[in-house]
Parts: structure tokens; C-alpha cells; sequence
């Protein structure tokens, strides 16, 4: 597991370093066909903060989603939303996996009925490590 999670940050980080020094956008992290994961590698830029190898996260209900990064980081959910029962997560490992549940959009109607917009919902959510913050976003669109 080790190895596939510093594969996983390796790839990033060049293909994320490539990508800043052509000032081009960084395509939405999405469930691969025939997986049920999306997986977001985190790292830090040349000034410590945190950075994501995509801005934004698609998945449907039922998925997860996979953040790879360094060993202690959190994920801290915004606007008093949040896909799942704890606004604030965290890992000692590098490895967080968020599970978005089945009956996401039955949950969302009854708790926050606001935040279901076109048939999806998105969640602001933060990674935070050594106190500086980045900013991403969670979309869950139903299949």
C-alpha cells in the first residue's frame, strides 16, 4: 500500500507541475469505469500548502473516494454541509477513504434540501495540513 501511495503522489506531482507551468485547468477527479473509487492524490506546493491533483472530486452515491497524501492530513467540510455524519476527518497514514452513501440525495432532502442544485450536490470541503488550508469541491451526481 505504501508503494502505491507514493506512486500515486509521484504521478501527481509532475503531471501537476507540468500543468502549472503551462497555466492550464486541472480536469475533476471521477470514478473510473469499473471501480467504485475516485482517488485524489495531496501534496504540498513550494510554500507548504496543501494541494489537490484535482479541484474537483465527481462521484455518484455508493462511491468512494480516495485521498493520498502526506501522513498526517485532515479533510474539513465547509457551510455546515457534509456528505457524511463528521464535518472534520483526519488520517495519520496518508490514506483517507471517504465513503458517500447509497441514499445520499434521501439524507440531503431532509437535512439540507438547499444544497440539492440540477440534480447534484456540492460540498466545499478543505484539506488542511500543518494549519494552511486548500479549498475543493465534492460534486454527487446519482448514476
Amino acid at each position: 500500500m505504501r508503494y502505491i501511495r507514493h506512486l500515486l503522489i509521484l504521478v501527481a506531482t509532475f503531471s501537476l507541475g507540468a500543468c502549472a507551468s503551462m497555466d492550464c485547468k486541472q480536469p475533476p477527479a471521477e470514478v473510473p469505469s469499473g471501480s467504485d473509487k475516485a482517488t485524489v492524490a495531496i501534496y504540498l506546493d513550494k510554500n507548504g500548502y496543501p494541494k489537490a491533483s484535482a479541484e474537483k472530486v465527481i462521484v455518484a452515491p455508493g462511491q468512494k473516494i480516495v485521498f493520498v497524501g502526506p501522513d498526517q492530513f485532515d479533510i474539513i467540510f465547509k457551510d455546515k454541509k457534509s456528505p457524511i455524519e463528521k464535518p472534520e476527518i483526519r488520517t495519520s497514514n496518508g490514506v483517507l477513504v471517504l465513503e458517500i452513501s447509497k441514499n445520499i440525495f434521501d439524507i440531503e432532502d431532509r437535512k439540507n434540501p438547499e444544497n440539492k442544485k440540477n440534480n447534484e450536490m456540492v460540498y466545499r470541503y478543505g484539506i488542511r495540513v500543518n494549519g494552511k488550508v486548500t479549498d475543493p469541491e465534492i460534486i454527487i451526481r446519482p448514476r
